[in-house]
Protein backbone atom coordinates (compact mmCIF):
# COMPACT_ATOMS: atom_id res chain seq x y z
CA UNK A 1 0.00 0.00 0.00
CA UNK A 2 1.49 3.43 -0.95
CA UNK A 3 2.76 5.43 2.03
CA UNK A 4 0.43 8.41 1.50
CA UNK A 5 -2.64 6.19 1.29
CA UNK A 6 -1.64 4.37 4.46
CA UNK A 7 -1.08 7.69 6.25
CA UNK A 8 -4.54 8.92 5.25
CA UNK A 9 -6.16 5.70 6.50
CA UNK A 10 -4.31 5.91 9.79
CA UNK A 11 -5.37 9.54 10.19
CA UNK A 12 -8.99 8.62 9.48
CA UNK A 13 -8.84 5.76 11.99
CA UNK A 14 -7.44 8.10 14.62
CA UNK A 15 -10.23 10.58 13.93
CA UNK A 16 -12.91 7.89 14.28
CA UNK A 17 -11.46 6.89 17.65
CA UNK A 18 -11.73 10.45 19.02
CA UNK A 19 -14.52 11.30 21.45
CA UNK A 20 -17.52 13.02 19.89
CA UNK A 21 -16.58 16.33 21.52
CA UNK A 22 -13.29 16.41 19.59
CA UNK A 23 -14.93 16.08 16.16
CA UNK A 24 -16.13 19.22 14.38
CA UNK A 25 -19.73 19.82 15.37
CA UNK A 26 -22.40 21.65 13.41
CA UNK A 27 -24.23 24.50 15.13
CA UNK A 28 -27.69 25.68 14.12
CA UNK A 29 -28.39 29.27 15.11
CA UNK A 30 -31.75 31.04 14.93
CA UNK A 31 -31.40 34.80 14.48
CA UNK A 32 -34.42 36.87 15.56
CA UNK A 33 -34.01 40.47 14.39
CA UNK A 34 -36.22 43.06 16.07
CA UNK A 35 -36.95 45.87 13.60
CA UNK A 36 -39.88 47.42 15.48
CA UNK A 37 -38.00 50.53 16.56
CA UNK A 38 -36.63 51.02 13.04
CA UNK A 39 -40.12 50.70 11.56
CA UNK A 40 -41.61 53.15 14.07
CA UNK A 41 -38.86 55.70 13.31
CA UNK A 42 -39.37 55.39 9.54
CA UNK A 43 -35.92 53.91 8.98
CA UNK A 44 -37.28 50.62 7.69
CA UNK A 45 -40.24 49.95 5.38
CA UNK A 46 -41.46 46.32 5.62
CA UNK A 47 -43.19 46.66 2.26
CA UNK A 48 -39.97 47.61 0.49
CA UNK A 49 -36.89 46.79 2.58
CA UNK A 50 -35.20 43.57 3.60
CA UNK A 51 -32.92 42.74 6.49
CA UNK A 52 -30.57 39.92 7.36
CA UNK A 53 -27.16 38.83 8.58
CA UNK A 54 -23.66 39.02 7.16
CA UNK A 55 -20.51 37.61 8.72
CA UNK A 56 -17.16 35.92 8.37
CA UNK A 57 -17.91 32.26 9.04
CA UNK A 58 -19.70 29.97 6.57
CA UNK A 59 -22.55 29.96 5.76
CA UNK A 60 -22.38 33.72 6.44
CA UNK A 61 -20.25 35.90 4.20
CA UNK A 62 -19.45 39.61 4.15
CA UNK A 63 -20.39 39.82 0.47
CA UNK A 64 -24.04 38.76 0.61
CA UNK A 65 -26.91 38.95 3.11
CA UNK A 66 -28.64 35.93 4.59
CA UNK A 67 -32.15 37.41 4.47
CA UNK A 68 -34.62 37.04 7.33
CA UNK A 69 -38.40 36.82 7.02
CA UNK A 70 -41.22 38.27 9.11
CA UNK A 71 -43.80 35.49 8.83
CA UNK A 72 -46.43 37.01 11.13
CA UNK A 73 -45.83 40.70 10.37
CA UNK A 74 -44.94 41.76 13.91
CA UNK A 75 -41.65 43.45 12.96
CA UNK A 76 -39.51 40.56 14.22
CA UNK A 77 -37.58 38.89 11.41
CA UNK A 78 -36.19 35.38 11.69
CA UNK A 79 -33.63 33.30 9.82
CA UNK A 80 -31.64 30.14 10.59
CA UNK A 81 -27.98 29.50 9.80
CA UNK A 82 -26.17 26.18 10.18
CA UNK A 83 -22.45 26.55 10.82
CA UNK A 84 -20.55 23.36 9.88
CA UNK A 85 -17.87 24.18 12.46
CA UNK A 86 -16.84 26.90 14.89
CA UNK A 87 -14.35 29.54 13.72
CA UNK A 88 -10.62 28.91 13.86
CA UNK A 89 -8.78 29.37 17.14
CA UNK A 90 -11.84 29.32 19.39
CA UNK A 91 -12.88 32.74 18.14
CA UNK A 92 -16.43 33.99 17.89
CA UNK A 93 -18.43 34.28 14.69
CA UNK A 94 -18.08 37.94 13.73
CA UNK A 95 -21.31 39.22 12.23
CA UNK A 96 -23.49 42.28 11.65
CA UNK A 97 -27.09 42.90 10.75
CA UNK A 98 -27.72 44.72 7.48
CA UNK A 99 -30.76 46.28 5.91
CA UNK A 100 -31.26 45.92 2.19
CA UNK A 101 -32.68 49.42 1.85
CA UNK A 102 -31.90 51.59 -1.20
CA UNK A 103 -30.44 54.98 -0.36
CA UNK A 104 -29.48 54.19 3.22
CA UNK A 105 -26.56 56.56 4.05
CA UNK A 106 -24.86 53.86 6.11
CA UNK A 107 -25.26 51.29 3.37
CA UNK A 108 -27.77 49.46 5.54
CA UNK A 109 -25.21 48.36 8.14
CA UNK A 110 -25.94 48.67 11.83
CA UNK A 111 -23.46 50.89 13.64
CA UNK A 112 -20.40 50.07 15.71
CA UNK A 113 -17.98 47.19 15.50
CA UNK A 114 -18.76 43.63 14.50
CA UNK A 115 -20.88 41.62 16.94
CA UNK A 116 -19.66 38.33 18.38
CA UNK A 117 -21.38 34.96 18.56
CA UNK A 118 -19.61 32.09 20.30
CA UNK A 119 -20.81 28.71 19.03
CA UNK A 120 -21.07 26.68 22.22
CA UNK A 121 -24.20 24.57 21.73
CA UNK A 122 -25.68 22.56 18.83
CA UNK A 123 -28.81 24.76 18.95
CA UNK A 124 -28.58 28.46 19.78
CA UNK A 125 -30.80 31.52 19.52
CA UNK A 126 -29.75 35.14 19.02
CA UNK A 127 -32.50 37.67 19.62
CA UNK A 128 -31.83 41.40 19.58
CA UNK A 129 -32.84 44.73 18.13
CA UNK A 130 -31.20 46.19 15.08
CA UNK A 131 -28.40 48.57 16.17
CA UNK A 132 -28.30 47.18 19.71
CA UNK A 133 -24.82 48.03 21.07
CA UNK A 134 -22.22 45.24 21.00
CA UNK A 135 -21.27 43.48 24.20
CA UNK A 136 -17.75 44.05 25.61
CA UNK A 137 -15.06 41.93 23.97
CA UNK A 138 -13.15 39.57 26.23
CA UNK A 139 -9.50 40.08 25.32
CA UNK A 140 -7.21 37.13 24.70
CA UNK A 141 -3.52 38.06 24.82
CA UNK A 142 -0.56 35.83 25.64
CA UNK A 143 3.13 36.45 26.19
CA UNK A 144 4.80 39.82 26.70
CA UNK A 145 3.24 42.69 24.74
CA UNK A 146 4.39 46.25 25.36
CA UNK A 147 2.30 49.25 24.35
CA UNK A 148 3.51 52.55 22.96
CA UNK A 149 0.31 54.63 22.82
CA UNK A 150 0.20 57.69 20.58
CA UNK A 151 3.60 56.99 19.05
CA UNK A 152 4.65 60.42 17.71
CA UNK A 153 5.60 61.29 14.15
CA UNK A 154 6.66 64.42 12.32
CA UNK A 155 5.22 63.00 9.12
CA UNK A 156 1.82 61.53 10.06
CA UNK A 157 -0.69 61.53 12.92
CA UNK A 158 0.29 59.58 16.05
CA UNK A 159 -0.90 56.00 16.50
CA UNK A 160 -0.58 53.11 18.91
CA UNK A 161 2.30 50.68 18.44
CA UNK A 162 2.33 47.34 20.26
CA UNK A 163 5.42 45.14 20.51
CA UNK A 164 5.33 41.40 21.14
CA UNK A 165 8.50 40.01 22.71
CA UNK A 166 9.35 36.31 22.44
CA UNK A 167 9.71 33.92 25.40
CA UNK A 168 13.11 34.28 27.02
CA UNK A 169 13.62 37.87 25.85
CA UNK A 170 14.21 39.21 29.37
CA UNK A 171 16.21 36.17 30.46
CA UNK A 172 18.79 36.20 27.66
CA UNK A 173 20.06 39.77 27.50
CA UNK A 174 22.51 39.18 24.66
CA UNK A 175 20.31 37.55 22.03
CA UNK A 176 18.96 39.62 19.13
CA UNK A 177 15.80 38.86 17.15
CA UNK A 178 14.27 39.27 13.68
CA UNK A 179 11.30 41.63 13.45
CA UNK A 180 7.92 41.51 11.72
CA UNK A 181 6.07 44.82 11.21
CA UNK A 182 2.31 44.28 10.77
CA UNK A 183 -0.19 46.89 9.60
CA UNK A 184 -3.71 47.34 11.05
CA UNK A 185 -2.05 46.60 14.36
CA UNK A 186 -5.17 46.85 16.52
CA UNK A 187 -6.35 43.54 15.01
CA UNK A 188 -3.10 41.60 15.48
CA UNK A 189 -3.26 40.59 19.16
CA UNK A 190 -6.91 40.99 20.22
CA UNK A 191 -10.40 41.50 18.85
CA UNK A 192 -11.31 44.62 20.83
CA UNK A 193 -12.06 46.64 17.69
CA UNK A 194 -13.23 44.14 15.07
CA UNK A 195 -14.56 41.34 17.28
CA UNK A 196 -11.93 39.03 15.78
CA UNK A 197 -8.13 38.95 15.56
CA UNK A 198 -5.08 37.48 13.86
CA UNK A 199 -3.98 35.66 17.07
CA UNK A 200 -0.35 36.32 16.17
CA UNK A 201 0.69 36.21 19.83
CA UNK A 202 -0.90 32.78 20.40
CA UNK A 203 0.56 31.33 17.20
CA UNK A 204 4.04 32.78 17.78
CA UNK A 205 4.20 31.52 21.38
CA UNK A 206 3.21 27.99 20.33
CA UNK A 207 5.54 27.83 17.32
CA UNK A 208 8.51 29.19 19.26
CA UNK A 209 7.90 26.72 22.10
CA UNK A 210 7.78 23.87 19.60
CA UNK A 211 11.00 24.99 17.91
CA UNK A 212 9.22 25.42 14.58
CA UNK A 213 10.21 29.07 14.09
CA UNK A 214 12.91 31.41 15.28
CA UNK A 215 11.96 33.57 18.25
CA UNK A 216 10.93 36.94 16.83
CA UNK A 217 9.67 40.40 17.73
CA UNK A 218 6.32 41.47 16.26
CA UNK A 219 5.54 45.19 15.90
CA UNK A 220 1.82 45.86 15.43
CA UNK A 221 1.27 49.33 13.94
CA UNK A 222 -2.30 50.58 14.36
CA UNK A 223 -4.05 52.30 11.50
CA UNK A 224 -5.76 55.68 11.80
CA UNK A 225 -8.81 57.33 10.25
CA UNK A 226 -6.51 58.04 7.29
CA UNK A 227 -6.03 54.32 6.62
CA UNK A 228 -6.90 54.47 2.92
CA UNK A 229 -4.75 57.57 2.48
CA UNK A 230 -1.71 55.98 4.10
CA UNK A 231 -2.05 52.49 2.66
CA UNK A 232 -2.42 53.39 -1.04
CA UNK A 233 0.29 54.80 -3.29
CA UNK A 234 -1.58 57.12 -5.66
CA UNK A 235 -4.48 59.55 -5.44
CA UNK A 236 -7.66 58.00 -6.80
CA UNK A 237 -10.49 60.21 -8.06
CA UNK A 238 -14.21 59.41 -7.78
CA UNK A 239 -16.75 61.46 -9.75
CA UNK A 240 -19.71 62.44 -7.55
CA UNK A 241 -23.38 62.73 -8.63
CA UNK A 242 -23.26 66.51 -8.10
CA UNK A 243 -20.35 66.85 -10.51
CA UNK A 244 -17.63 67.23 -7.89
CA UNK A 245 -14.64 64.89 -7.74
CA UNK A 246 -13.67 63.13 -4.51
CA UNK A 247 -10.03 62.20 -4.00
CA UNK A 248 -8.34 59.77 -1.63
CA UNK A 249 -5.12 57.84 -1.27
CA UNK A 250 -1.59 58.66 -2.25
CA UNK A 251 0.37 58.64 1.03
CA UNK A 252 1.89 55.16 0.95
CA UNK A 253 5.41 56.46 0.41
CA UNK A 254 4.98 58.97 3.24
CA UNK A 255 3.79 56.12 5.46
CA UNK A 256 6.87 54.20 4.34
CA UNK A 257 9.07 57.07 5.49
CA UNK A 258 7.32 56.99 8.86
CA UNK A 259 8.16 53.29 9.21
CA UNK A 260 11.73 53.55 7.90
CA UNK A 261 12.82 56.91 9.32
CA UNK A 262 10.91 57.07 12.60
CA UNK A 263 9.42 53.81 13.85
CA UNK A 264 12.10 51.28 12.85
CA UNK A 265 14.97 53.34 14.34
CA UNK A 266 12.99 53.58 17.60
CA UNK A 267 12.34 49.83 17.64
CA UNK A 268 15.99 49.08 16.87
CA UNK A 269 17.14 51.41 19.70
CA UNK A 270 14.61 50.16 22.23
CA UNK A 271 14.64 46.42 21.59
CA UNK A 272 17.33 43.88 20.74
CA UNK A 273 16.59 43.51 17.06
CA UNK A 274 18.54 42.20 14.11
CA UNK A 275 18.14 45.34 12.00
CA UNK A 276 19.43 44.06 8.65
CA UNK A 277 16.95 43.63 5.78
CA UNK A 278 17.15 39.84 5.75
CA UNK A 279 15.82 39.81 9.33
CA UNK A 280 13.16 42.49 8.82
CA UNK A 281 9.72 41.59 7.49
CA UNK A 282 6.66 43.71 6.75
CA UNK A 283 3.12 42.51 6.23
CA UNK A 284 -0.59 43.07 6.34
CA UNK A 285 -3.92 42.15 4.83
CA UNK A 286 -6.11 43.88 2.26
CA UNK A 287 -4.81 47.48 1.90
CA UNK A 288 -2.34 46.57 4.66
CA UNK A 289 -0.93 43.88 2.38
CA UNK A 290 -0.92 46.22 -0.60
CA UNK A 291 1.11 48.88 1.20
CA UNK A 292 3.44 46.25 2.67
CA UNK A 293 4.42 44.84 -0.71
CA UNK A 294 4.58 48.33 -2.21
CA UNK A 295 7.05 49.43 0.47
CA UNK A 296 9.07 46.20 0.42
CA UNK A 297 9.62 46.64 -3.30
CA UNK A 298 10.56 50.29 -2.76
CA UNK A 299 12.86 49.74 0.23
CA UNK A 300 14.58 46.37 -0.40
CA UNK A 301 17.55 47.60 1.63
CA UNK A 302 15.23 47.78 4.67
CA UNK A 303 12.71 44.95 4.22
CA UNK A 304 13.82 41.52 3.11
CA UNK A 305 10.52 39.68 3.57
CA UNK A 306 6.86 40.52 3.07
CA UNK A 307 3.35 39.17 3.71
CA UNK A 308 0.88 40.27 1.02
CA UNK A 309 -2.37 38.84 2.39
CA UNK A 310 -5.70 39.10 0.54
CA UNK A 311 -4.36 41.98 -1.51
CA UNK A 312 -6.79 43.97 -3.71
CA UNK A 313 -4.62 43.67 -6.80
CA UNK A 314 -7.14 45.54 -8.93
CA UNK A 315 -6.87 48.73 -6.86
CA UNK A 316 -6.15 51.83 -8.92
CA UNK A 317 -5.89 50.01 -12.24
CA UNK A 318 -3.57 47.42 -10.73
CA UNK A 319 -0.96 49.86 -9.42
CA UNK A 320 0.79 47.08 -7.46
CA UNK A 321 0.99 44.87 -10.53
CA UNK A 322 2.41 47.81 -12.45
CA UNK A 323 5.14 48.23 -9.83
CA UNK A 324 6.15 44.59 -10.14
CA UNK A 325 6.12 44.76 -13.93
CA UNK A 326 8.37 47.84 -13.83
CA UNK A 327 11.12 46.02 -11.91
CA UNK A 328 14.31 45.62 -13.89
CA UNK A 329 15.06 42.41 -12.00
CA UNK A 330 13.90 40.33 -9.06
CA UNK A 331 14.45 42.09 -5.75
CA UNK A 332 16.22 40.23 -2.87
CA UNK A 333 12.87 39.67 -1.20
CA UNK A 334 10.97 36.64 0.12
CA UNK A 335 7.27 37.08 -0.66
CA UNK A 336 4.13 35.44 0.74
CA UNK A 337 0.95 35.92 -1.34
CA UNK A 338 -2.41 34.40 -0.39
CA UNK A 339 -6.17 34.65 -0.68
CA UNK A 340 -9.35 32.91 0.40
CA UNK A 341 -11.53 31.38 -2.28
CA UNK A 342 -14.66 33.07 -0.85
CA UNK A 343 -13.19 36.56 -1.16
CA UNK A 344 -14.50 38.85 -3.87
CA UNK A 345 -13.56 37.86 -7.40
CA UNK A 346 -11.23 40.82 -7.94
CA UNK A 347 -9.05 39.76 -4.98
CA UNK A 348 -8.88 36.16 -6.19
CA UNK A 349 -8.02 37.27 -9.71
CA UNK A 350 -5.61 39.94 -8.46
CA UNK A 351 -3.67 37.47 -6.30
CA UNK A 352 -3.29 35.09 -9.21
CA UNK A 353 -2.09 37.93 -11.41
CA UNK A 354 0.35 39.02 -8.71
CA UNK A 355 1.78 35.52 -8.50
CA UNK A 356 2.22 35.43 -12.29
CA UNK A 357 3.86 38.87 -12.29
CA UNK A 358 6.33 37.87 -9.57
CA UNK A 359 7.17 34.60 -11.31
CA UNK A 360 7.78 36.50 -14.54
CA UNK A 361 10.43 38.52 -12.69
CA UNK A 362 12.19 35.42 -11.36
CA UNK A 363 10.54 34.57 -8.03
CA UNK A 364 9.96 30.84 -7.61
CA UNK A 365 7.15 29.22 -5.66
CA UNK A 366 8.61 26.95 -3.00
CA UNK A 367 11.78 28.99 -2.76
CA UNK A 368 11.47 32.75 -2.30
CA UNK A 369 7.74 32.89 -3.10
CA UNK A 370 4.89 31.24 -1.21
CA UNK A 371 1.43 31.22 -2.77
CA UNK A 372 -1.69 29.96 -0.97
CA UNK A 373 -5.33 29.74 -2.01
CA UNK A 374 -7.30 28.82 1.11
CA UNK A 375 -10.47 26.90 0.26
CA UNK A 376 -13.39 28.60 2.00
CA UNK A 377 -11.25 31.48 3.28
CA UNK A 378 -12.93 34.87 3.56
CA UNK A 379 -11.76 38.48 3.82
CA UNK A 380 -11.51 38.70 7.59
CA UNK A 381 -9.21 38.31 10.57
CA UNK A 382 -10.37 34.78 11.42
CA UNK A 383 -9.39 33.48 7.98
CA UNK A 384 -6.07 35.30 8.23
CA UNK A 385 -5.51 33.90 11.73
CA UNK A 386 -5.90 30.38 10.37
CA UNK A 387 -2.99 31.06 7.98
CA UNK A 388 -0.66 32.80 10.44
CA UNK A 389 1.11 29.56 11.38
CA UNK A 390 2.09 28.95 7.76
CA UNK A 391 3.06 32.61 7.30
CA UNK A 392 5.41 32.54 10.28
CA UNK A 393 6.98 29.20 9.36
CA UNK A 394 7.66 30.56 5.86
CA UNK A 395 9.23 33.80 7.05
CA UNK A 396 11.04 32.62 10.17
CA UNK A 397 11.92 28.91 9.96
CA UNK A 398 14.61 27.62 12.33
CA UNK A 399 17.93 28.93 11.08
CA UNK A 400 19.18 25.50 10.02
CA UNK A 401 16.09 25.08 7.83
CA UNK A 402 16.46 28.38 5.93
CA UNK A 403 17.43 27.80 2.31
CA UNK A 404 20.64 29.60 1.31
Amino acid sequence: MPGKTLARLLSLAALLMLPASAVAQAHRVTFVLDLRAEIAAGRFDPARDGVGVRGGTAPLTWESTLLAMDADGDGRYQVEATFPRAPFGGQAVAYKLKKERPGDPRGGWEGGRNRQLFLREPLQRVERAFDAPPEPVVLSRVGTIRRHPAFPSKLLPPREVQVYLPPGYERDGSRRYPVLYLQDGQHVFDGAEAGMEWQVDERAEALIAAGRIQPLIVVAVANTEARTEEYTPRVVEYPQPDGRVAREGGKADLYGRFLVEELKPFIDRTYRTRPEAASTAIGGASFGGLVSLWLALGWPQVFGQVLAVSVPGDWDDGVLLQRVAALSQRAPLRVWVDLGTLERESIVTGARQLRAALEAKGWKVGEDLAYVEQEGGQHDEISWASRVEDMLTFLFPPVADRAP
